[in-house]
């Protein structure tokens, strides 16, 4: 990518490696040493929009050219260009109002759990550098992350299998999803805490 200098977060053009220019929302700020490109960002009420879309498989560009936090997504082509010179993933909440906030926020590098692949629905202890839902919280370990071509990405903190690190139980509700794919909501995780929450999906790597 080619990346127009700014002193700030903001919406800007990027050149992709096919000289295409594109209109992004990038965040240069909220963790040293990373930059990260908005892929997808939707508000609770909007989730039937973006409930059964999975990265991989489903092209629904979304308001594509003017970046918002309530209903976007950019085109598959769009995400995996950046994806293809980048590193990492995560997940947040609510971003507009409360910035980064490591309480219910989640970060993978692909290299380790890249959801622009197929994934193998039957062993989905994925991998995460950090988890933190509700204020349960751990480091380089695995958290139960359904995943296919019915649903989207999400962690479902309180079914978790025995062989997957994480443990979301304590202060959740049963069914409960985290970070997309909401059937079943719990208002003390923030990204579904009410109709205005928001949860937004990132690509980024070393700036």
């Amino acid at each position: 990518m080619i990346l127009n200098k700014t002193s700030s977060n903001g919406i800007f053009n990027i050149v992709d490696q096919f000289n295409n220019s594109l209109p992004v929302y990038y965040d240069f700020h909220s963790e040293p040493g990373f930059a990260w490109t908005l892929i997808q960002s939707h508000s609770l009420q909007n989730k039937d929009l973006f409930n059964g879309k999975a990265f991989y498989l489903h092209n629904v560009p979304t308001n594509e050219d003017t970046p918002e936090w309530n209903s976007y997504r950019l085109s598959k082509s769009r995400m995996q260009s950046i994806r293809d010179v980048s590193s990492h993933w995560r997940a947040t909440c609510n971003f507009l109002t409360d910035k980064i906030n490591f309480r219910d926020y989640i970060r993978a590098s692909f290299a380790e759990n890249d959801f622009f692949a197929v994934p193998d629905i039957n062993a989905r202890c994925a991998l995460y550098e950090f988890v933190n839902i509700r204020g349960n919280m751990c480091r380089n370990c695995t958290a139960y992350s359904p995943y296919g071509p019915s649903f989207g990405y999400h962690i479902d903190s309180w079914w978790q299998p025995a062989e997957c690190d994480f443990d979301g139980r304590p202060g959740g509700i049963v069914d409960e999803d985290n970070f997309g794919e909401y059937g079943h909501v719990n208002s003390a995780f923030r990204c579904s805490s009410s109709f205005t929450s928001t949860t937004e999906f990132w690509i980024g790597g070393s700036k």
